[in-house]
């Protein structure tokens, strides 16, 4: 053997030794490795109590209904591909063609008459978008993130500010970083909810983001998980967590006994319009599509046996 060959051998050895550990490391990543805790929060609960909950017949009493605030944080775009998947058959029919399509970043502010101030997701924050590398987001990355391309309408920093008392908790739909971004600008002892599974999944863009979703995470409370496919979050038939897992493994909806009537908080679950009426789930951007499109499935026939639910996006109005 010549020494080329020995050479070329030797280098493709250290290449497969470097590299092997890499992808195996890659592939185990989770979405964070923040201390994650069984909720003290909620209730196991059944779809039986959430349909009652808003039963004309009944319902949950309305000292316990609360004022919903929809908050359009961000205008931005994503790649089309990503919202919607574009080999469901519904949407290869519909000639649906990958392009930036214009969506929003919401936050929810949920007015509780007893247990005070709490948000769905967290908007975006002032500092996210103007110093991201200091909450770990590394300059070959944003590009990728599309923070440039954030134009910001509420700061979660200007809403946090106009509350009238501290916030009590947030509930996440996910852990994805156009729902946390809005961290900076909560105080760091607020208690943050998570879904079922959400950080034991592995999946290997989360090596790209976990090292952000940590920063971000960093110096909080450990993360409270909730354990059950439905949840009673106050014990009192006003919100109700919805596990509907796709988008990521815990992906979480909220059902929301407002004083105008039930809303239901999709969040990723169905990202656009076009994706929501013509009930076909997101795309790339999900874990498990398939799963995705069952959840999805679940959640629109709530809808259509309830027509008095009040529907919101993940990132557009419908």
């Amino acid at each position: 053997m010549n020494k080329w060959k020995r050479y070329t051998l030797r280098g493709l050895g250290l290449i497969g030794i470097i590299l092997v550990p890499l992808m195996i490391w890659i592939s185990q990543a989770t979405s964070t490795s923040h201390e994650v805790i069984t909720s003290t929060l909620g209730q196991k609960s059944d779809l039986l109590a959430l349909v009652s909950s808003f039963d004309s017949d009944g319902g949950v009493a309305n000292s316990s209904r609360v004022v919903l605030k929809t908050i359009k944080s961000a205008n931005w775009v994503a790649p089309l591909s990503g919202l919607v998947n574009l080999n469901h058959p519904k949407a290869q029919e519909a000639a649906l063609e990958d392009h930036n399509e214009k969506i929003q970043v919401y936050a929810y502010h949920l007015q509780h008459p007893k247990y005070g101030d709490f948000l769905v997701d967290t908007g975006v924050s002032k500092q996210f978008v103007e110093e991201p590398k200091s909450f770990g987001v590394p300059g070959w990355i944003e590009p990728e993130l599309g923070i440039d391309k954030m134009d910001i309408l509420t700061s979660t920093d200007d809403f946090t500010a106009s509350l009238n008392s501290p916030l009590k908790g947030v509930f996440l739909s996910h852990l994805h970083l156009d729902h946390i971004s809005g961290l900076p600008a909560i105080a760091k002892d607020v208690p943050l909810y998570i879904g079922k599974n959400e950080s034991k999944e592995k999946y290997f863009l989360f090596a790209a983001t976990r090292g952000i979703v940590d920063t971000l995470l960093n110096g909080r409370p450990a993360l409270q998980e909730w354990t059950s496919q439905y949840v009673d979050v106050f014990n009192d038939g006003s919100v109700f967590a919805i596990h509907s897992p796709g988008h990521t493994a815990g992906s979480t909806a909220y059902l929301v006994n407002t004083v105008e009537g039930p809303v239901l908080l999709v969040g990723d679950a169905s990202h656009t319009a076009w994706g929501w009426n013509n009930e076909v789930e997101p795309g790339e951007f999900s874990t498990d599509q398939k799963e995705s499109q069952r959840s999805l499935n679940i959640l629109i026939e709530l809808v259509k046996k309830h027509p008095s639910i009040k529907v919101k996006l993940g990132h557009q109005d419908l």
